[in-house]
């Protein structure tokens, strides 16, 4: 066996190893994927039962719209996407969880910890 052989044997396991490892984190991701496809079709069937119970008791899609919209401008943005809100403990006013003081009434809110994860 000479010096080449050495070094092609080297990089072949190497890129048996990445391949092995990419497949692994495939595997993974497939499984995620479908744990979140089987929430997503949860939530499906319980918005669809909520919708149809509410069209029975009398809300229509334009009062659900309505309130769709309220709630996603609630943290001042209208972009279709839930965002958490924090309270104000001096004055009671919703404010976002990025600000370390009120912009109402100053009041600090809490400077957050950037290492740990969102609660």
């Amino acid at each position: 066996m000479d010096i080449y052989d050495f070094f092609q044997n080297f990089y072949v396991k190497k890129v048996h190893k990445e391949a092995d490892k990419a497949n692994a984190i495939s595997t993974t991701n497939r499984a995620s994927i479908n744990d979140l496809q089987e929430q997503i079709d949860q939530l499906s069937l319980v918005c669809l039962a909520m919708c149809e119970l509410m069209e029975e008791i009398g809300f229509n899609k334009s009062m659900l719209l309505k309130k769709i919209e309220e709630i996603d401008l609630r943290d001042g943005r209208k972009d279709g996407k839930l965002a958490k809100v924090d309270t104000c403990p001096g004055c009671s006013r919703k404010i976002s969880p990025r600000h370390i003081k009120c912009i109402y009434c100053g009041t600090k809110v809490g400077i957050k910890d950037m290492i740990s994860p969102p609660v």
